[in-house]
């Protein structure tokens, strides 16, 4: 119980210094404490909800719930409440999966035909901005590379340009997209990639990329880092 209230306190201290600093903080009637900590409790709800871009969600439905939990007027148990929930997001998220896939397979028809862009036996489509010079990579190899990376609906989700450092990786090591695009590039190049989902993240995707996400690249390679063969 201590271990939540100090992780409670903590996240309820970020939420009224973020307030402090974006906007006038909103005075609310509190007799104490508790009312305080009621209202904080709310708050961070609302937040956690709120990122988690719930559909046509019902705040006053919210309340309802969380009031007969708490005054032990609820019909229904935690278990059952869950069991619904977890059929609830997995229709979501199968539905949400559906429709990128198909905004991805239009997108990916429609850019085929445009000039410049190749597309390779996998479905992988790249467009060259600048033919490289030097090494190309193997599969074994590690590269140092610039990039960033963004969503059909031209999202930025990634970027090493942004951090102003380029990432190294080894090729085994990445999406199957990634490691055939830069396969094709040698050092100095610099390409436009245009992943399928199936050659990214999939059905699962990941943190911010949504499921079946076709995904947009602009990759450098800046140097190939040979990998020793006792490595």
């Amino acid at each position: 119980m201590k271990k939540i209230i100090i992780l409670t306190t903590l996240a309820f201290g970020l939420i009224i210094t973020q307030s402090c600093n974006s906007k006038p903080f909103k005075k609310i009637k509190a007799e104490n404490k508790e009312d305080s900590a009621s209202y904080m409790i709310g708050i961070s709800v609302g937040y956690t909800l709120k990122m988690q871009e719930i559909p046509g969600i019902n705040a006053d439905l919210i309340v309802k719930g969380i009031r007969e939990v708490l005054e032990n007027d609820s019909a229904l148990s935690v278990q059952e409440a869950n069991m619904f929930l977890t059929m609830y997001f997995n229709e979501l998220r199968e539905k949400q999966a559906n429709e990128n896939l198909k905004k991805g397979n239009d997108f990916l028809a429609e850019n085929r035909n445009k000039p410049g862009v190749i597309e390779t036996e996998s479905g992988l489509q790249y467009k060259v901005i600048t033919e490289g010079t030097g090494k190309t990579p193997t599969e074994n190899d590690r590269v140092k590379c610039h990039y960033r990376g963004k969503l059909l609906n031209g999202e930025q989700f990634d970027s090493s340009y942004d951090r102003g450092e380029p990432a190294q990786f080894a090729l085994r090591g990445v999406i199957r997209g990634w490691t055939e695009g830069l396969l094709l590039m040698k050092e100095g190049g610099k390409y436009e990639l245009y992943v399928p989902s199936a050659l990214a993240y999939g059905p699962r995707g990941q943190q911010t990329i949504g499921p079946n996400e076709t995904l947009i690249f602009e990759i450098e390679l800046l140097e190939v880092i040979p990998v020793p063969q006792n490595e």
